[in-house]
């Protein structure tokens, strides 16, 4: 009985383990599971990834989205595809599965690019400042600089003129360098020297702003002027086109007041007759002007500008790949006659996930523009063109009875006639640009990482001048330049990260990098060409004709080795160290290297004030040095000069002599920043405020100190570069952003950018307390109009203090030999002891303050943008109005409407009745102002049927729509410069006939699909 029940229970276990065994089967069995993958506007996703997780097994998407795969009911599908956010899903008892995916925005929205990687915005230490497309898509752009513009705290943009394609001038946390370059470095999607004017904004998808040292001194040597990350746009999801055309008219927004024909004939004789000539005008002649209105130069050289803007693009991926494919076409007229500027430029940028632990991606831009009579070519000893239509003879008609040019008048501008000047010169700036860029990531292990960064530029700038001169055979003059710049970058980047226990997150990136670049430049001069007219490619010489030829070549190289450390305690607390170590070869070999430091610590106090999440809290600390190396390749090396010499008194020996003294002891300029800031967020995230406030000091600035004689000053360049002075920037940053209104329908969102600097030079070479600047003012007469000086900011104003005039009352002193130092009517000026004119600083074209109001409001289908933009705290030295005056050069005659109230025996007022010194107070004026610099207004038609996806954008506005402001000419903001009177900032407010600021109105069409 016992043996039958122990059978019994041994069959009775082998039954139940078979019962068993059969369920496990059952429930462990592959049965097949099919799906489709959608994309946030319910699209099918062709090429999708499907696995299961921990497996090997896995499919792709077919073109509807769709997808068949064997898995069990335990099992995890992972769905990925590039540029969404990867998703998990169990399989369950689920036999079909539908995935909708989301598009993967955290790199632009929560990341913010620091060089050489990406940190989350919360876990930042440095001063940075991100600028995505957002903000500036709904205004109609043609340069990144305007993108920049108001937008980011600290950083001021500046154009110089409103000529298409001129030059735009940005400066972060005021200005450093006194001989040196003052722009700040600009990274394109990893590569080091971009042209911030070269680059389509449509192609932009954000722009990083490092602005204190802890974060620039990633860059060492090339960050002490800030720096400007820009990423490009990579492609996503479903394939997408875009098209966005804009088509805008443009005008000189006001004019610049001038006596009429009739008055200025009539103060002309005055003039002629105080000073003991004859009337010029009879009255017959002086009536006839007044009937007919003369010739006003200023509108025959303005006219009404059109412009037309067109940018295609195409993006998305397929598989593994993504794409962004770009064009855009630009024509813009200019206000002046025969000026303009044409770019084409393509863009194409293609990543590849091969694997999962190798990636790599392609960009390519190209680009090639025409600038119709840049300005700079004019050549401005006697002041630019505006400058000339302004001065000039408003008598005088533009043709004689022949239809012949007028070519020069007795009275007023002693120059040539400007509407011929402009007519008959052509002058082309042709330049091509290619880009090309490899980046390459391999993950070794989920912790370590490589990259490698190779980048190609080359640039081809053509310049053929063919221009009228003046002088007396009138005949046209040619020349022809070529620059070519090629450079190329190697970066090696060795990243670990790993987070021990939770709270303790370590970050390590090593970098070796290495860049070269050669600049080639050649070309020839001709004067006196015999075909008049026929222009730069039928020149042929005339028989005795000048001609000269050039060349020059210089390179740079610099080597560098970065290690950055970040650590992260607990999500609370930041820090950030960070070395580089430079060579340049600008300096001599034992001055070559430089060591740059940096450290940064945050503190996140989210926690300990509010739990709730309505508000966060952050303070940052910052240090850190970086380095200036913007000096020529070989100012460091002595250089010789040639020249003849009649030893015998006969026949003349060429020889040799030291042209410029090198200095094997210069290096780098330092500039060492300290930073404080605080980031606070309120009302759940809708408001935010940045607050930072900084001290910069650049040291060992790179300045021509005096040789003296007996040292071999008494030949050539009388200067040696040395690292003396110093110049200090003390500063404060806010940005404040809010959702005023965010509902379902109506969102208005409004952002804040104020900067303040005071900058200021402390030291100067050799104990000096000034060294004059290099601007030379109009005339040829060789006076400067700018200097430096130690207690005061770059761009100090050099010149007479203007007291008014001399009235017939006044005890007017004398000179050493007895004679008054003037008469009644004359401008009365500051004297010294000696009863001589002081000299000295009147005004600083260096503004303090700056700001930026964007906003933003959508309603419906309804979208404005609004952009304000203000700076204050600058004066302008208005070069151009004392030229109007008739006291400046060759612009001897009065042409202000203030004549009309000139000083007379009878009515002695303080607007003096002979020309006096146009270097004086009497032409510097405030330069503060409040520009409306964007409103545009869009409508977007959506669903629009038989389309699919397609949407339409119509919009329309205008830029620099009103501009408050005292200044008297057309715009504070533009200044003029010849780049031979140097560094731009040295010299910034100086006004000799900037061209014109236009007012545009814009009408566009955006078509997605």
């Amino acid at each position: 009985m016992k043996e039958h029940i122990k059978k019994l229970l041994r069959k009775s276990c082998l039954l139940a383990l078979f019962l068993t065994t059969v369920g496990m089967q059952g429930l462990y069995a592959q049965k097949t599971v099919t799906g489709t993958v959608l994309d946030e506007a319910n699209q099918p996703i062709p090429g999708a990834n499907v696995v299961v997780k921990g497996t090997n097994n896995g499919v792709v998407t077919d073109f509807d989205g769709n997808f068949s795969i064997e898995a069990s009911s335990e099992n995890v599908l992972s769905i990925s595809y590039i540029g969404y956010a990867a998703q998990n899903v169990t399989v369950g008892n689920k036999a079909t599965i539908t995935v909708t995916m989301e598009p993967d925005v955290q790199q632009l929205e929560d990341v913010v690019v620091i060089g050489y990687g990406t940190v989350k915005k919360s876990d930042v230490t440095g001063s940075v400042s991100r600028i995505d497309s957002k903000s500036f898509e709904d205004q109609p752009l043609t340069r990144v600089e305007e993108a920049l513009q108001g937008r980011a705290a600290g950083v001021t943009v500046a154009k110089a003129g409103g000529q298409p394609g001129g030059a735009v001038k940005v400066r972060i946390r005021g200005v450093n360098s006194v001989t040196g370059n003052n722009s700040p470095l600009v990274v394109v999607d990893g590569v080091l020297g971009g042209d911030l004017s070269t680059i389509n904004p449509n192609d932009i998808a954000a722009m990083d702003v490092l602005k204190d040292a802890s974060a620039t001194a990633i860059y060492g040597v090339r960050g002490s002027n800030g720096v400007i990350i820009i990423t490009t746009k990579k492609g996503s999801g479903k394939g997408k086109i875009n098209v966005d055309y804009f088509t805008t008219v443009s005008s000189s927004p006001n004019s610049v007041p001038r006596l009429s024909a009739s008055d200025f004939a009539t103060i002309e004789n005055l003039r002629r007759t105080n000073s003991g000539g004859a009337a010029v005008y009879t009255p017959a002649q002086i009536a006839a002007l007044e009937a007919s209105g003369g010739t006003d130069y200023e509108q025959a050289i303005l006219r009404t500008g059109f412009s037309e803007n067109l940018a295609i693009s195409a993006s998305g991926s397929e598989g593994k790949i993504r794409y962004y494919l770009s064009g855009n076409y630009r024509d813009e007229e200019g206000v002046v006659i025969n000026t303009g500027y044409q770019q084409i430029s393509a863009r194409a940028n293609i990543d590849a996930q091969i694997n999962d632990k190798f990636k790599i991606g392609f960009n390519l831009y190209g680009s090639t523009s025409e600038n119709q009579n840049n300005t700079d070519r004019f050549g401005n000893g006697q002041g630019s063109f505006i400058y000339k239509a302004l001065t000039w003879d408003p008598t005088t008609p533009i043709f004689n009875s022949n239809g012949e040019y007028n070519i020069r008048s007795a009275v007023a501008s002693l120059n040539d006639n400007p509407v011929r000047t402009l007519n008959e010169t052509d002058i082309k700036d042709i330049e091509e640009r290619l880009n090309a860029t490899v980046n390459a990531t391999y993950s070794f292990t989920d912790n370590f990482s490589y990259s490698l960064i190779m980048g190609s530029q080359t640039s081809n700038l053509n310049i053929e001048r063919y221009a009228v001169e003046v002088g007396d055979d009138q005949l046209p003059h040619t020349s022809f330049a070529n620059n070519k710049n090629v450079s190329y970058q190697i970066s090696n980047i060795l990243t670990w990260q790993k987070i021990f226990k939770e709270k303790h997150n370590i970050k390590l990136t090593g970098v070796q990098e290495y860049s070269n670049s050669k600049f080639r430049g050649n070309g020839w001069n001709s004067n006196d060409l015999s075909l008049n007219g026929r222009g730069f490619y039928f020149a042929e010489l005339a028989p005795n004709s000048g001609q000269t030829v050039n060349n020059d070549f210089n390179e740079r190289e610099l080597s560098s080795f970065m290690l950055r450390a970040e650590y992260i305690f607990n999500d609370n607390l930041f820090l950030t160290a960070t070395g580089r170590y430079d060579a340049s070869s600008v300096f001599r070999e034992k001055e070559r290297w430089g060591i740059f430091p940096s450290v940064a610590l945050a503190y996140n106090m989210t926690d300990l004030i509010d739990q709730s999440g309505n508000t966060s809290l952050k303070f940052r600390l910052g240090w850190g040095q970086v380095g200036n190396q913007n000096i020529g390749p070989y100012s460091t090396f002595s250089t010789l000069g040639f020249n003849s010499y009649a030893a015998d008194g006969s026949a003349a020996t060429t020889g040799t002599f030291i042209n410029r003294i090198g200095n094997p002891f210069a290096t780098w300029e330092t500039t060492t920043q300290g930073n404080v800031g605080i980031d606070f967020g309120f009302a759940q995230g809708r408001g935010s405020i940045s607050l930072d406030g900084y001290k910069k000091v650049t040291e060992d600035l790179l300045l021509d100190a005096a040789i003296p004689d007996y040292d071999g000053g008494e030949l050539g360049d009388r200067t040696i570069v040395k690292n003396v002075g110093e110049v200090e920037n003390i500063g404060v940053d806010v940005t404040i952003g809010y959702d005023i209104i965010n509902t379902e329908n109506l969102n208005w969102n409004a952002n804040l950018s104020l900067s303040y600097v005071k900058n200021e030079v402390t030291q100067l070479n050799d104990g000096l307390t000034e060294i004059l600047g290099q601007f030379q003012a109009p005339g040829g007469q060789g006076n400067i109009l700018n200097f430096i000086e130690v207690g005061e900011p770059l761009g100090q104003f050099r010149g007479a203090t203007f007291l008014g005039t001399w009235k017939t009352t006044d005890n007017i002193p004398t000179n050493d030999e007895g004679t008054p130092v003037a008469k009644p009517g004359d401008a009365r000026y500051l004297l010294d002891e000696n009863n001589d004119i002081v000299y000295g600083a009147i005004g600083n074209g260096t503004p303090t303050t700056t700001w930026g109001f964007n906003n933003s409001i959508n309603y419906k289908n309804w979208d404005i943008n609004i952009f304000l933009q203000g700076v204050h705290g600058f004066d302008v030295y208005n070069i151009q109005q004392a030229a109007i005056v008739g006291g400046a050069g060759d612009s001897r005659s009065f042409l202000s409407p203030d004549q009309v109230n000139q000083w007379t025996p009878t009515n002695e007022t303080d607007i003096p009745a002979f020309a006096g010194l146009y270097e004086s107070s009497r032409y510097v004026e405030k330069g503060d102002f409040i520009r409306l610099s964007n409103l545009t207004i869009g409508y977007t038609i959506k669903d629009i049927k038989g389309l699919g996806d397609t949407t339409i954008k119509l919009y329309g506005g205008g830029q620099n729509l009103f501009l408050i402001t005292d200044y008297s000419g057309y715009d504070p903001e533009g200044t003029s410069r010849r780049s031979e009177q140097g560094n731009e900032d040295v010299a910034s407010g100086i006004n000799i006939g900037a061209y014109p600021n236009p007012r545009t109105y814009t009408l566009g069409v955006k078509i997605g699909f």
